[in-house]
């Protein structure tokens, strides 16, 4: 007798959670799962439906270029104000200012193309004047630094400008970096023809 009701006490502990299982799998487990998909079909489960703007996932790298959608030559030149030639006028001071024997006066050339065409000669007669002058084996040179620049002039309309440069030169004669440095200053006027602005003078005070 007592096994017939550990026996019946046990068949009802099964079948409990036999039920507690169904109850469970049916309750919550087959609701989520997803539906089928048939091969070929485009149908989108529910379960899988988007519930708002679908994000693109391809990176901008998968797609080839598109040449169209930005045009250099539709950006607007840009116009050198007086800020913009006073930092030029710093550099080309530098560059009018350092030069040696050695390097056969490169300094100058470097520069022609942002000058006018009388200016372009009096370079040209300049180089010849130094070489003259310095024709011996013995080392000269120049260093120049541009310190401050001050634009004492700038007229777009009309197309002139003048910009005064502070400068710290060294004279070197036999050694490079001999001599005592000094400072000096120099006027720079400038031509715009076209787009450009160009060296028209160059005046050491």
């Amino acid at each position: 007798m007592q096994n017939n009701r550990k026996q019946l006490g046990l068949t009802l502990i099964v079948i409990g959670l036999v039920i507690i299982g169904l109850i469970i799998y049916f309750g919550f487990i087959r609701e989520t799962e997803l539906e089928p998909v048939i091969p070929g079909s485009t149908e989108i489960p529910s379960a899988q439906l988007p519930e708002g703007p679908t994000v693109g996932t391809t990176t901008p790298s998968d797609q080839p270029a598109d040449e169209r959608r930005y045009d250099l030559s539709k950006e607007k030149t840009h116009e050198v104000n007086s800020a913009d030639l006073a930092k030029r006028a710093m550099l080309y001071s530098e560059r009018l200012g350092s030069y040696s024997s050695q390097s056969d006066y490169g300094n100058f050339t470097d520069l022609k193309i942002y000058m006018t065409s009388d200016m372009r000669a009096w370079v040209d007669k300049q180089i010849n004047e130094l070489k003259i002058k310095n024709n011996s084996q013995t080392y000269y040179g120049i260093e120049t630094k541009s310190l401050t620049a001050e634009v004492k002039s700038f007229d777009e309309a009309a197309g002139q400008a003048e910009v005064s440069v502070i400068t710290e030169r060294r004279e070197s004669s036999e050694t490079v970096g001999g001599g005592e440095s000094f400072r000096q200053t120099i006027d720079l006027k400038f031509i715009k023809e076209g787009s450009d602005w160009l060296i028209a003078a160059a005046y050491w005070q």
